[in-house]
């Protein structure tokens, strides 16, 4: 199916729905400061879903908020180690993430690869780039808000498959909250878009991509046990607010967790994450099961005041 870009006007109005979303916690933000709620109890879950969501760091990149202190950097690398059963080449994403001021974050990374010399020879260099800002709004004392945009773009001329060859732009909002505090379950929920155009690339679609501009959902939960963590996310995206035609995919992905290198916070410098899938699209049914190794180092140059 070749790839059609939407009109103009849908992209403004869908913009316009995900500003009012993103605005919607600084209206709940006002009525919130007339209640007699103290900042010592708000800043107390503050900290509680920060703890858990820190050591839930794959949270992050759904865009949920972190409440990590101002001057805090982590540098990320996520090695695709199956790269070196079924490709030619090794994966390496690196990236950073930065919160530069309370309440914002920037991050960016470089996905780069390289012929690992188990196969034949694919070269090496960039095939992706992603960067990205994020506000968050932790407004009271069990649930916190976030909204921001990534951006990320097919570059160089990787080998075939290693990329889809588009450019994305992805605004968001997004909400953590305490699903049950008493068990420790943590909720979350996304409302995203993707605008996706042409690279100088041959579009390289994947099985049960949607080719069009579209509209995402994302719900799950996140409970962290003794010895592992357990994400449950479910999606639903569809195009046909934003596109030409009508096209829907929907997903379950749940995955295991097992940190590794724990610090005395109890998050971890590193982590092994075992997942699943099973999406229903265009394609029909997909199912799959993947692993994932997830590098995580830490500088936290200043306290928020």
């Amino acid at each position: 199916m070749p790839l059609m870009l939407s009109s103009r006007p849908a992209r403004w109005r869908t913009l316009w729905i995900i500003s009012v979303c993103a605005f919607a916690p600084l209206l709940h933000g006002q009525d919130a400061a007339a209640e007699s709620e103290s900042d010592s109890a708000i800043a107390g879950t503050a900290q509680a879903l920060e703890s858990l969501i820190d050591r839930l760091p794959d949270l992050l990149d759904l865009g949920l908020p972190g409440f990590a202190r101002t001057g805090a950097v982590q540098l990320i690398a996520r090695p695709r180690f199956g790269d070196l059963l079924h490709e030619d080449y090794f994966r390496l994403p690196v990236g950073v993430r930065v919160q530069a001021l309370e309440h914002w974050e920037v991050r960016t990374e470089a996905r780069t690869y390289f012929t690992h010399g188990f196969g034949d020879p694919a070269g090496y260099g960039l095939y992706e780039v992603q960067a990205g800002v994020k506000r968050e709004w932790p407004r009271t004392h069990e649930t916190g808000w976030a909204a921001g945009v990534d951006f990320v773009t097919a570059v160089s001329r990787p080998p075939p498959g290693i990329t889809d060859g588009l450019r994305h732009w992805v605004p968001y909002v997004s909400n953590s909250f305490e699903l049950m505090p008493t068990k420790g379950v943590l909720g979350f929920a996304t409302l995203s878009a993707d605008f996706i155009s042409r690279t100088s690339l041959q579009p390289d679609f994947r099985t049960n991509q949607l080719r069009q501009d579209s509209l995402m959902v994302t719900v799950g939960a996140a409970r962290d046990f003794a010895r592992f963590r357990v994400i449950v996310a479910a999606s639903v995206a569809d195009t046909t607010l934003l596109s030409s035609t009508s096209e829907q995919t929907v997903a379950l992905r749940p995955s295991v967790v097992i940190p590794v290198l724990k610090r005395k916070d109890n998050s971890a410098r590193a982590q092994l994450t075992f997942g699943g899938r099973a999406v229903w699209g265009p394609d029909g049914w997909d199912f799959g099961v993947n692993t994932s190794v997830r590098l995580d180092l830490r500088y936290n140059a200043g306290r928020k005041p």
